[in-house]
């Protein structure tokens, strides 16, 4: 059985990140109000559903920015949540 990966999002224009006056930094910077604020604005987003999709799928490529207004660490604690699990066998 082979898994299918999430695509990278299509972005439209209309996502938060992808606006003229959005501030870039945000999803990529240390500071914790810059992360905040990415994260706010990601709830509010159209794309915000295939865009953790692919961040989830692609943890090396999605590194330690927000994307889906999710952190790292949050990303991998529904990646292991979703995860499934192969039954033991029994002897």
């Amino acid at each position: 059985m082979s898994a299918r990966l999430a695509p990278f999002p299509r972005f439209t224009g209309t996502e938060p990140c992808q606006a003229p006056d959005a501030e870039p930094d945000w999803w990529t910077s240390e500071d914790t109000n810059d992360r905040a604020a990415a994260q706010l604005s990601c709830r509010r987003c159209p794309t915000r559903e295939a865009c953790l999709a692919w961040a989830i799928d692609h943890p090396t490529d999605a590194g330690e920015v927000i994307w889906a207004g999710t952190t790292r660490s949050r990303r991998s604690e529904l990646r292991r949540e979703f995860t499934p699990t192969t039954p033991k066998e029994s002897k």
